[in-house]
């Protein structure tokens, strides 16, 4: 029934549409509640409410608490009525996410991003990981919903193409239009976004969205980004400015960034500033367990450094501390302007303590002045598959929500 939803004028549809992407988001709900929010006089909503429950959309969770009598009926959505798969694309990993319609994790494969994967073989990859995941979790091909992919390059949404991929190691993606190359593959739905702006999207939904509609975040990896979801909507921007925040300058006397600009965000806290930094130090003459794993210095990369960061190398650590300090002051003034009620914090460096640490204690200390300013600051619940979950969750706000990818 879900595909039904989509585009549907009826207004029947429209009906039960409403009322499950209701249940979906205050579930577990009664139908007092759905009735006061619709305006659904009780008898209608019981009929649409019942025709939910035999479609295998929504069941009764059975965690009512009783007054005296019978328990009340707590609807919630059943998660297992379909699935979908989100997809994340990167220079250095490709992710594959099996997820129910809660946008829980019921599998994930990932592949490293080498001279190999060309784009026709990532793809191909995902084709596969589809087909494998189905097979092996012994789920009906008419039971997926679709497939999302997020990738954090900028991207040409009508044709599907990832603009100037130099970053990724191997060729084989310009002009590549990843969404045709995966309906003819797979045959099902598929749609492609922004990477931050849905990782801001699978935290809303799936973390925050009973509490606030005002929610950033924000991500360092190769490239410093940020979504946002302002009075329950993703903000969306021109896909030349997805990379404002790394823009923004902390040090008008800095070190000269990419974009021509002294002091930018994206020169300090970025994954190739702070690679670029460790080798700067290197050469100077400082030590690092580094120096007995490559040869040159030139030939660091950032697995290298994650590595080393896991021995607890003492450059690395400081690099990326200070890496950690400039990313908290921009964030202090992305802040200032937005006013989000919650901060959260993605990326490649988020799990390691040291740098979410230092990112959130700088940017509260930098706010101690406005204590009217309620925020929370909060680390990603999963920082390495949230963007590949906010891809899932695009697919099925398609089919629920007024989002439209």
């Amino acid at each position: 029934m879900l595909e039904q939803f989509a585009g549907s004028t009826s207004p029947k549809t429209k009906s039960l549409k409403l009322l499950y992407s209701l249940i979906r988001k205050l579930g577990p709900v009664r139908i007092n509640t759905l009735t006061e929010i619709t305006g659904y006089k009780h008898v209608t909503c019981t009929r649409l409410l019942d025709e939910l429950v035999q479609e295998g959309l929504i069941y009764d969770s059975g965690i009512g608490e009783s007054s005296g009598g019978r328990k009340p009926l707590m609807y919630v959505i059943k998660p297992d009525a379909y699935y979908v798969i989100g997809v994340e694309i990167t220079n250095l990993y490709t992710t594959v996410l099996l997820l129910d319609l809660k946008l829980d994790i019921i599998d994930v494969e990932k592949l490293r991003m080498d001279s190999q994967c060309t784009g026709v073989y990532t793809l191909n990859f995902v084709s596969r990981c589809v087909d494998e995941l189905l097979s092996k979790h012994n789920i009906q091909r008419e039971k997926l919903l679709g497939i999302g992919i997020g990738v954090l390059d900028p991207i040409d949404k009508e044709t599907g193409v990832i603009i100037n991929p130099h970053l990724f190691p191997a060729g084989g993606w310009d002009n590549l239009n990843i969404v045709d190359y995966l309906q003819q593959n797979i045959n099902t739905h598929v749609f492609i976004d922004n990477g931050t702006n849905l990782a801001a999207l699978a935290e809303y939904r799936k973390n925050y969205w009973k509490e606030t509609d005002n929610l950033v975040f924000v991500s360092s990896d190769m490239g410093i980004r940020c979504g946002t979801i302002l009075q329950g909507r993703l903000v969306r921007t021109n896909m030349e400015m997805d990379d404002t925040l790394g823009h923004m300058v902390v040090d008008i006397h800095g070190r000269r960034c990419s974009c021509g600009s002294y002091g930018c965000l994206q020169a300090y806290s970025s994954l190739p500033a702070i690679r670029d930094e460790v080798v700067r130090r290197l050469k100077r003459g400082h030590n690092s367990i580094l120096q007995d794993i490559v040869k040159d210095v030139e030939d660091i990369d950032f697995h290298h450094i994650l590595h080393a960061l896991e021995q607890e190398d003492s450059l690395c650590l400081d690099v990326v501390k200070e890496a950690a300090y400039y990313f908290g002051v921009g964030l202090s003034n992305l802040i200032l302007l937005l006013r989000p009620d919650i901060v959260v914090c993605g990326g490649t460096l988020v799990p390691k303590p040291l740098f979410y640490d230092e990112v959130s204690e700088t940017a509260q200390n930098r706010l101690m002045h406005y204590p009217k300013s309620h925020f929370q600051i909060i680390k990603s619940t999963a920082a390495y598959n949230i963007v590949a979950q906010g891809a899932g969750c695009m697919v099925l706000d398609y089919f629920t929500e007024e989002f439209q990818p």
